[in-house]
């Protein structure tokens, strides 16, 4: 059973591969499945029994690289602790930051902001407050509002270091927190 998970992981990987490829030099929505994975070597078997669409691939591969960068640096998104949470945003922008070329495709695709959202709810759970009970409202604001910020800055050509738009975001978000807090 073990070599059968092995063995999908690596056709799903081939495919996300593939996908990269194939977006350096067409758009998303003129790749095939069957250009897909020809290019990937594989059947079109493989691609429907692990994604529903050429856009979940792209999704799988950021999910992939995703987990594979934080699994050797791991942070806690739900701390209370200010300096904890703007960390991991900070991580998160690096993460970004090394993969470029991937987030700069997916943007040029017009799908960076969806892929984002999709990806991000591979980690919502990072931001359930067990003790807040509309916790999963928070999630969806703080995942949404990231994604947002990410994809703005990728469409600026990422001209801020990490750590610069990890001071824009602390000062956006202690803006708009007093704004909130003001207006009620």
């Amino acid at each position: 059973m073990k070599s059968e998970i092995t063995l999908n992981e690596s056709v799903k990987e081939a495919i996300e591969i593939a996908l990269m490829r194939l977006l350096q030099k067409k758009d998303i929505n003129k790749i095939t499945v069957t250009e897909l994975t020809d290019v990937a070597g594989v059947g079109r078997s493989s691609f429907y029994r692990n994604f529903e669409s050429v856009e979940d691939v792209a999704v799988g591969y950021v999910n992939r690289i995703y987990r594979e960068y934080f699994k050797e640096r791991p942070v806690n998104p739900n701390s209370y602790k200010k300096s904890e949470f703007l960390h991991f945003l900070k991580e998160r922008y690096v993460f970004i930051k090394q993969h470029k070329d991937v987030f700069e495709v997916l943007h040029k695709n017009g799908i960076l902001y969806s892929a984002l959202m999709k990806m991000d709810s591979e980690i919502k759970k990072q931001f359930l407050i067990a003790d807040i009970d509309e916790s999963r409202y928070f999630s969806a604001m703080i995942m949404s509002f990231s994604a947002g910020v990410i994809d703005e800055w990728v469409d600026g050509g990422m001209k801020e270091s990490p750590e610069e738009l990890s001071e824009i975001t602390k000062r956006c978000l202690m803006g708009m927190f007093i704004k909130l807090k003001d207006a009620f």
